[in-house]
Formats: structure tokens, sequence, C-alpha cells
């Protein structure tokens, strides 16, 4: 054999084995193919979104690990007058419970057509509306390749028109190379190194303004920023804002999720050229329009209104949206203590301040009290100043502020205040002038986080201790209003005493006894009320419900000498016992227990009427009554069982003392 026909041999076995190899290899693909099943179930996402997911999973591992296709749909109605329906889909496919190759997301919001759609045998409506559209590649749960998001509008199901577009590409579950991001006013072309900072030149055009921001970074560092409106360029650097990396100094990486952004809105930009008002309210215009726009296009491959996209089920990681550097100021625990009292004090501030206004006592106590006018007006002139105050506190308190060089920001950030010398209001018609001791205002070149917490504490304090005081009237006029409101009441209680017990009363049920007590009742009531009237507002206020009480004990009492009448029979009947004679053809009636209902109707019951009328007053007449209802069910009582021992023993008895002795009562007046 030769060599050449060794080396045809060579090559007819070498044949057949790649064969071999190829039919295996789809042997155990098909295997495999043959072990999965697919299953649909509803499924509950972020939750709050619950849809119908159809999924294929590899049967020898169980239907919790997805593997191979996956289909998520939610379709809800919505209560929003914007849109009728919103719609979540997700296609993609998994690998042992990981996202794997390309996968789309998709959120639809739609207005309901009227035009009707014929498919097979199904008849539906075209909708219109917008969608936001996320596509992009994982391998192993991890995002690698081309990426897009697309904002899109709909009509009558078709697509309108493409509101928004951004671009770009991730390696290892970050983004790197370059981006673009074009809407119908802005376009961004900006790029991120390998390790996902943002990174070299990136040029945002504004489009219908024809503004061009140029930003400029070294591995997340923003080193140079400009701004060219009409053709003539801007310098801009941040105050406070580190942009050289020195050593022995604290630096972070930052992300937009963690507020980057923040950071360069916390304090106005800094213009090397001289620049009119209206340039500088443009450049800070143009500034945050940009940022928003940056951080929203960045973070829409991961979020769509606040909602994780990818994270809301498994089988991916979170994205590495960009970083930033930053160099890191850690506050002092002072510093901490006096931001804290900051916050505070100024939210106290602003609410007492608000607590003031919204009170309606306020616009009805100005007529009649002199202190609300002042504390209106001092109010007024803390509240014209709150703009100033609630920037200052707004940086102070932000987040970002450990980012901050903080010694080159305190000038940019210090409230130029106009406090008055004194105060002038009008009261009762007549114009009034007082001087009000308002807080020193810092001096700019001296303005520093100890003195914005020391002006902040003096506000709330002047705040507090006038509020304070108007404090005290408001309750005043509460207590008044509600002594007004008894005052009518006392007044109609009196008129109804003395309508029950005039001496000419047309009453049904007047009897002896109302006549009896007539005098004393109305004396009491003129003498009581005549005194109360005598009193002082703040004593008024102490007495007004013990006369009250007072007052109704004497409508009660015209009310207990009414029914003492019909006790009395009631009694009499107890001791009376009446048989009738066949022989006379009448009715026989006979004391009995005589020696009880004697000393009851001769001694005891005198000396109770007696008793109350030599000692008439509020303080008595309530236990006066009680003790009298008491003797008289005690009466009742003795009628119903065997008295003898009573009956000896109050045998010609005629001391009230000892006839309560007897029968065991015991009076509290």
């Amino acid at each position: 054999m030769n060599k050449t026909e060794g080396h045809n041999f060579s090559m007819l076995i070498l044949l057949p084995s790649k064969m071999i190899l190829v039919l295996v290899l789809l042997f155990n693909f098909s295997m495999h193919a043959q072990d999965r099943e697919i299953r649909k179930d509803s499924l509950k996402i972020n939750d709050s979104i619950i849809g119908i997911a159809e999924y294929e999973y590899d049967k020898s591992r169980g239907e919790t690990v997805y593997d191979g296709k996956f289909n998520f749909q939610s379709v809800t109605e919505s209560k929003l007058k914007s849109f009728d329906f919103e719609a979540i889909t997700y296609e993609g496919e998994f690998s042992s419970d990981k996202k794997t190759g390309d996968w789309l997301y998709s959120n639809k919001k739609m207005i309901e057509g009227d035009q009707k759609f014929v498919s097979g045998f199904r008849v539906g409506n075209l909708a219109s509306g917008t969608e936001n559209l996320v596509s992009g590649q994982f391998q192993d749960g991890v995002a690698v390749g081309n990426w897009k998001v697309v904002k899109q509008d709909y009509i009558n199901s078709n697509v309108e028109d493409t509101l928004f577009l951004i671009e770009s590409t991730f390696k290892n579950n970050q983004l790197v190379g370059s981006l673009k991001s074009n809407s119908k006013s802005i376009l961004v072309q900006g790029y991120f190194n390998a390790d996902g900072y943002f990174h070299g030149e990136w040029e945002i055009e504004h489009k219908d303004e024809k503004v061009i921001e140029n930003r400029t970074f070294e591995a997340g560092l923003l080193k140079k920023y400009e701004i060219i409106i009409d053709g003539k360029t801007f310098d801009i650097s941040y105050a406070g804002l580190d942009t050289t990396i020195a050593k022995e100094e604290q630096w972070e990486d930052i992300t937009l999720e963690d507020g980057y952004f923040d950071i360069l809105n916390l304090v106005d930009l800094e213009v090397e050229q001289s620049v009119s008002s209206s340039i500088d309210v443009s450049l800070n215009t143009y500034h945050k329009k940009t940022n928003e726009f940056i951080e929203n296009s960045i973070l829409s491959f991961s979020y769509n209104t606040q909602f994780d996209i990818w994270n809301a089920f498994k089988g991916s990681k979170p994205l590495g949206l960009g970083k930033f550097k930053v160099r890191k100021l850690e506050l002092t625990s002072k510093e901490k203590k006096q931001v804290n009292e900051i916050a505070e004090n100024f939210d106290e501030i602003q609410a007492m301040l608000k607590e003031f206004q919204d009170n309606s006592k306020v616009k009805i106590g100005k007529p009649v009290y002199e202190k609300f006018n002042e504390a209106e007006l001092i109010f007024n002139v803390y509240r014209n100043e709150m703009s100033q105050l609630k920037k200052l506190v707004n940086v102070v308190t932000s987040d970002a502020f450990v980012y901050i060089q903080r010694d080159d920001i305190y000038n940019r950030i210090w409230p130029k205040l106009r406090f008055p010398v004194e105060v002038t209001y009008e009261f009762q018609s007549e114009l009034v002038t007082k001087s009000h001791k308002f807080p020193n205002s810092p001096e700019r070149e001296d303005f520093d986080l100890e003195k914005a917490n020391l002006l902040i504490n003096d506000i709330y304090k002047d705040v507090k201790a006038i509020s304070e005081e108007v404090s005290e009237i408001f309750e005043a006029m509460e207590v008044e209003k509600s002594l007004s409101e008894d005052e009518e009441k006392l007044i109609k209680k009196k008129d109804k005493i003395e309508s029950l017990f005039d001496a000419n009363s047309k009453e049904e049920n007047y009897n002896s006894l109302h006549e009896r007590y007539s005098n004393l009742v109305l004396e009491l009531t003129e003498e009581c009320f005549n005194a109360y009237g005598n009193l002082e507002v703040d004593k008024k206020k102490k007495e007004i419900k013990n006369l009250l009480s007072c007052f109704d004990n004497l409508i009660d009492f015209y009310e207990f000498l009414e029914d003492l009448k019909s006790k009395n029979e009631r009694l009499d009947d107890a001791y009376t016992n009446t048989t009738f004679n066949p022989y006379m053809m009448v009715d026989m009636s006979e004391r009995i227990k005589e020696n009880i209902y004697e000393a009851f109707d001769e001694s005891l019951k005198p000396y109770l009427l007696d008793k109350l009328s030599g000692d008439f007053s509020c303080g008595k007449l309530e236990n006066a009554m009680e003790d009298i209802n008491k003797v008289y069910q005690k009466m009742l009582d003795l009628s119903k069982r065997d008295t003898k021992a009573e009956e000896r023993e109050l045998r010609r008895q005629k001391d009230p003392e000892k006839i309560l002795s007897v029968l065991e009562i015991d009076l509290k007046y």
C-alpha cells in the first residue's frame, strides 16, 4: 500500500465517524426534546401583576425548573381615563432556570376603538395607544449583545410613530461600548468603557432649540462640561464637585439608581463666562432636562415606571446600567446632628405656619384679639422667606450632600433674608406699629452648617412662642364658645323653673306641695343666677356646670313633689284594710299597723318637709329628695311584713330622730 492509498483509506474511515457523531448529537437532542413538557399556569410577578405563563420544563427536574420557551401575558382593565387596558408581555427562552437567547418585554396601554377586525373565527376591536418595548439577549442569566428600547404610538393597531429609541450593548451584564438615545426633542450619543463607566465624549443635541451639550468623562469621572447656545460655547463646572482624584481621598462608584444626577442637580452651575440672568436660567434648564432624559433612557433597559422588568421573576441578575466615580466626604457626628435638627425644626415651622393659616378662628378672632393680627403679619414675613430656607434645607438634608465639598457651596445656599425691625398691622380700624425681634441673618461669607442650624432654630423658637400665645387664645375662644352654649342652656332652665313654680302656674299637676316650696325655689333660682352673673369669666367657667346641675335638680324637684302626692295616697292604701260589710252593704275601712303609720304621718313626714324648708339649697336638695324617697320606700316595705316589734317601740312616739332609728333609716341631709 503506497502513501496515497493509505491517506485515502484514512479518509474513508474518518467520514463515517463524523456521520456517527452527528447522528449521536441529533439523537441526544431528540431525546432531550422528548423530556420537555409545556405547562400553562397563573403567575404573579412584582407582587401585583397577574397573568398566564406558558413555559417548557424538563420532566426530569420538575415543573418549577424552566427549560425552553417562555411566554407571559397579562391584560388588565384600567380605572384611569387615559387608557382602557394595559397589556404586559414577555417572550424568551430559559435554560436550566436561567434566561438565555433573545428576550422581549412589551408594555402596551390601549384605548379600545370602534373599528372591528376579523381574524379567523375571532372578531375584535382595533386599539390605539402606546407601547414600551425592550429587547435584548441573555447568556446564562447575564445580559449580553445588542439591546434596544422602543417607545411607539399605535393608531388602530398599527405603528404610527416612534417616540423614543435607545440602542446599546451589554457585555457580562454591564453596559459597554456606544449608546444612542433618540427622541423627538433630544439626541444623546455616548460611550461606556469595558468596566461599565461613563467614558469619553457624550454629546447631547436639543433638536428644537439647536443647543448642543458636551460632557466629557474619564472612567466615570466628569472632567469637562460645556453648552453651545446660538453658536456660543459656555464652559461650566459644578461648585463643590471634585473632578481630580488625589491620594488618601474616599472615592466611590455610584449609579443612576443611586442618585448620581441628584448630586449634579444639588447646586447651581458655575459658568466661567459672564452671562445674563436669562442665559443662566436656560443653562440650568437644559442641564436638568438632559439629566432627566439620560437617566430615563438608560434605566429604561431594566425599568418601566419603577417596575424592575427583568427581576420581576427569576432567571437573571440585575443589569449594570453605567457607573460614575464621586468623592465622598462623610458627615461628622456633629454635622449629622445639625442636619437632623435642621430637618425637624424646618418641618415644625412649616406645620405651625400652616396650622395658623388654616385655623378658621383667626378670621373670627381678628376683630377682637389684637394678637391674631400681629401673629398673622409676623408669620407672613416668615412665609415669604420660606422658599430660600427650603432650598437650604433641601441641599443639606439631601442624600447627595455627602458627595459635595461643603465649604464650596455654603455661600450659594446662603438665604438672603429680609426681616423688618418692626411690624405694622391694622386693628379695630387703627394702624398699630410694634417692634419684633426677628433672628439675625448670618453673613454670606461666614455661613456654614452650624450657622444654618442656628438660624432655623431661632426661627423655630420664635414661631413656636407666638403659636403658643395664639393657642391659648384659641383655647379661650373654645371655652367661651362652650360657656356661651351652656349659658343659653342655663337661661332656658331658669325660665322653665320660674314657669313651673309660679304661684299663678297653670300647670295641671301643680299642687299644695308646689305651692309650699314655690317661694323657696324661686328665691334660690334668682339668688344663684345673680351670683353667677357677678362672677369673673374664669370663675364662671368653673361654676357653670354646678349651676346647670342645680337647676336640673330644681326641675326634678317639681316632678318629685308631684309624685309625692301619689306616694302619700299609695301609703294610705297600703296601711288601710278594707272589707265589705254584707249587713250594711258598704265597704268598711280600718287602719292597720297604726303606730307605724301615725309615727310617719304625724311626725316623720312633717319633720322631713320642714327640715328641707329650713335648709333649702342646691347642695342639699338632691340628698333631701333621695332621703324622702328612701323613707317612703321603707314604709311600703314595712306594710308587707311582720312589724310587731317596731309597733311596740313606736307606740305614742313623736320624736322623728327616734322614729328614724327604730325604722333603721340613715339620712344624708
